[in-house]
């Protein structure tokens, strides 16, 4: 009997064995994937789902029993290149199989999961190339055949298959038939079944690989919020007593009735959430709260541990949040991870547990980039890019959405022209997938709304969602923290007008101030030009400088100065980018903001008098005008933010109170969407290729799976890291010693790559310091596409405050968002 192996692994002279067995390898990864199945998807009826998964789990290695495969494998003999590849075999095996047994839409699904197993989808049409004439995988797949013919009963013993021998052909034409049928009947849910089952295989697979042990999610408290924040008994409330209220009131108020929809009869049949309230109400606990108590409901109604997962925009809150959710679920009641750009798998993995000791960084990544755990942080990026998506390093972890509590954090910074095709990708996650979906924000987008207007209605489906904070408008309507004031008829000529007809106005040395701008060269030209008004007049107040062209190693330090500032009593000035907009928790007396989107003006105003002081009713946030809008925008944006401005002032005397900012948002919504419908044609074909299984094929008139991205890149920038310090220069040399095999990326990750990350700033192409960058590309690139500034070089290309040199760049050509 022979030995076959599934991989292999080096002594230390060099030599190779075999380190598992094939049939324990398939075994185990069919009985992780069986394991890691959530019952209680409406994909098709669970039993032959569970049976399909059984089986692409024992066939997906079929493949690798051919002698080449084992030669290659070993290095014991000869192999081709071409015929060592395994993946296909065993997908054509199955095929027949389910062809033999008359399941021929299920022998499709079977051959396309295997044969992708190692690579990332494609379009389902490609497998009509499989039986076209010219086509030499025929010849390939029979040649391999010829090598295992031998060892075929063994095999057959190891697989449970006793007719294996008959399955052992290739497809005929009617591959072409059976993929054209399911063309002419493109369903939503065929989607969200490959994706669902590609996860569950390779997610085991590599587990199985890495010799990783799956988390067993644990029973997490219903009530660990309140003991961080103690619940106080809900009172009910009419409109007219909430204004009354003060802030810790409102709060405790606005949690209290959240919690109350817990008592529903029909809470667990509820699957799309929103949480509309406020800034500085304290969603972020709130949203937890409700979670985990809906997740004790879960795991007694429907027992089973649904995971937590929360997605924010931005890394600079979602550092804030770890920090928060860390402290309410502490290592002792359970996992919480952060998987977002800097994450570090074995800083966050505990080894308090003895089979974690054991661990090493292979498995300790292999957990974090599988989701394993109780509590998931991650970023929209990760979390919409998987949802929607096409790459097997993504996909991994799309099962993870079953079942799943999922806390969307921020929603107003996605992209108005995406919000249809995420929406519609929410609602069939919960539909099909039985997920629990919660949208936070405090600006309302019509997500769901505009979802259910382009895609959810014209699939003669039925939208329901429950708004969590029933009475969010006379929440809204309780709040006079702020008013917006629109000073944007003329537009502001420069820095210098802005200074003297604005801030000079408005500005006084009694009151701490925030200014943000739509573009990365405006602010640093408008902080420099702050700098030297205070300086000259002999004010004392500090200036700062926050955006992405600083790295994100200072960013979070200049946040936490401001606070300390504002805690203190001392009135610095803080001029910023969009990256201020969103979950930083900082409470100026007034502000300035560039015009741009109704929800982002909104959300500046949300970080003046953030903690309701009555001293400092309706303080103020002057919107004015650069004429930058439509740079990093879009006209109609730039339109109707301006027309939606000018038409609410003139209904308030000139200001918009914070009473009647959700009644702005919504008119400013109304006429987004209508005026740009044109917009949400990309929406909808990206949905119409999921419905098609067009994960990739471009060159079709309808855009793939693969064309949606949260971020655009348009290839017009790069990646800088700034040697700024020794702790720089230490990482750096580490990546050199990387790239260039002298030290092990184990080792690089461990000690390295948080300090190398966090040191890495994105900047337009277009500037003169970064052509400057790119003539000397022995000195200054690391590798294709990431340049450094060494550090004698800081003081031509990087200043310490505001960040890469941006002194040469036209405004008017920047045509981009950089925050």
């Amino acid at each position: 009997m022979t030995t076959f192996y599934s991989h292999s692994k080096q002594h230390s002279d060099g030599t190779v064995f075999g380190s598992k067995r094939l049939a324990d390898h398939t075994k185990a990864v069919t009985e992780k994937a069986l394991q890691s199945f959530y019952k209680n998807v409406t994909l098709y009826t669970s039993a032959p789902l569970t049976e399909l998964l059984r089986l692409v789990g024992m066939y997906h290695d079929l493949g690798k029993y051919t002698t080449h495969f084992q030669n290659y494998l070993l290095q014991t003999g000869d192999f081709d290149q071409e015929l060592k590849q395994h993946a296909k075999f065993g997908g054509f095996a199955l095929y027949q199989k389910y062809c033999s047994l008359g399941f021929e839409r299920l022998a499709l699904w079977a051959a396309y999961l295997i044969i992708h197993h190692h690579k990332s989808l494609t379009d389902i049409n490609d497998l009509k190339s499989f039986v076209v004439e010219d086509s030499n995988d025929e010849n390939i797949f029979n040649k391999q055949a010829k090598t295992i013919y031998s060892a075929l009963s063994q095999i057959s013993t190891e697989l449970g298959e006793p007719d294996l021998a008959s399955y052992i052909n290739y497809p005929d034409k009617k591959l072409i038939r059976i993929v054209r049928e399911l063309e002419r009947k493109p369903d939503i849910a065929n989607y969200f079944l490959i994706n669902y089952l590609f996860s569950l295989l390779i997610e085991s697979d590599k587990i199985d690989a890495s010799e990783t042990t799956l988390y067993a999610r644990k029973a997490l408290s219903a009530t660990l919020v309140d003991q961080r924040i103690p619940a106080v008994p809900f009172q009910s409330h009419v409109p007219d007593t909430l204004r009354q209220l003060d802030q810790k009131a409102l709060r405790d108020y606005v949690r209290g009735a959240v919690m109350q929809q817990l008592n529903r009869d029909d809470i667990l049949q509820k699957r799309l959430f929103t949480l509309t309230a406020p800034t500085g109400i304290g969603k972020t606990l709130t949203a937890l709260d409700f979670a985990l108590r809906l997740k004790a409901k879960i795991r007694e109604e429907e027992g089973y541990e649904a995971q937590l997962i929360y997605a924010l925009p931005f890394i600079n809150i979602i550092e804030q949040a770890i920090i928060e959710y860390k402290r309410v679920i502490p290592a002792s009641e359970g996992l919480v991870l952060a998987h977002y750009q800097f994450a570090d798998a074995l800083e966050q993995l505990s080894k308090k547990n003895d089979d974690e000791e054991n661990q090493g960084w292979n498995q300790k990544t292999m957990l974090l980039d599988t989701w394993q755990s109780d509590v998931v942080i991650t970023t929209f990026v990760q979390f919409l890019q998987t949802l929607i998506g096409h790459r097997n390093k993504l996909l991994k972890k799309f099962h993870h959405i079953a079942g799943a509590i999922i806390i969307l954090d921020e929603v107003q910074t996605i992209r108005l022209e995406q919000l249809p095709l995420i929406g519609a990708a929410l609602f069939y996650a919960a539909k099909l997938l039985n997920a629990r979906i919660l949208l936070m924000t405090a600006t309302k987008p019509k997500t769901f709304e505009l979802a259910n207007r382009e895609i959810i209605a014209r699939e003669d489906d039925k939208l329901d969602v429950l708004e969590l904070l029933a009475e969010h408008e006379a929440i809204f309507g309780a709040f006079k923290r702020t008013k917006i004031i629109p000073l944007i008829n003329p537009p502001v000529a420069d820095e210098s007008a802005f200074i003297e007809d604005y801030f000079a106005a408005y500005w006084s040395e009694k009151k701490s101030c925030l200014i943000v701008c739509n573009l990365v060269k405006r602010s640093v030209d408008v902080f420099t030009a702050i700098q030297e008004y205070v300086g000259e007049r002999g004010y004392q107040n500090k200036v700062y400088y926050l955006s992405t062209n600083i790295v994100p190693a200072h960013r979070l330090d200049v946040i936490e100065r401001v606070k300390l500032d504002l805690k203190c009593g001392f009135k610095p000035i803080l001029v910023a980018t969009q990256c201020v907009e969103a979950g930083v928790d900082l409470d100026f007396d007034m502000g300035f903001r560039d015009v741009g989107p109704i929800d982002s003006i909104v959300q500046v105003a949300g970080r003046v008098n953030r903690e309701n002081s009555v001293e400092r009713q309706h303080s103020p946030l002057y919107v004015i005008d650069f004429d930058d809008c439509e740079k990093i925008y879009d006209r109609t944006t730039a339109t109707q933010s301006r027309e939606a401005l000018t038409k609410s002032a003139a209904d308030y005397n000139g200001e918009i109170p914070e009473e009647h900012y959700l009644s702005l948002i919504g008119a400013y919504y109304d006429n987004l969407s209508a005026d740009g419908v044109k917009s949400f044609k990309t929406a909808r074909a990206i949905f119409g290729s999921m419905k098609r299984l067009n994960y990739n094929n471009e060159n079709k008139e309808t855009c793939p799976v693969s064309s949606f991205q949260v971020i655009e890149h348009k290839g017009f920038a790069v990646s800088v890291f700034i040697e700024l310090d020794d702790e720089a220069t230490t990482a750096k040399d580490a990546f050199c010693m990387l790239i260039n095999k002298k030290l092990s990326k184990e080792k690089f990750d461990t000690k390295h790559k948080l300090a190398f990350n966090q040191r890495i700033i994105t900047v337009p192409k277009y500037l003169s310091k970064v052509k400057e960058l790119q003539i000397d590309k022995k000195r200054n690139e690391l590798l294709d596409g990431l340049y450094i500034v060494n550090w004698d070089e800081l003081d031509t290309y990087y200043n310490q405050i505001t960040g890469f040199d941006r002194s040469k760049e036209d405004s008017s050509a920047a045509t981009t968002v950089f925050f």
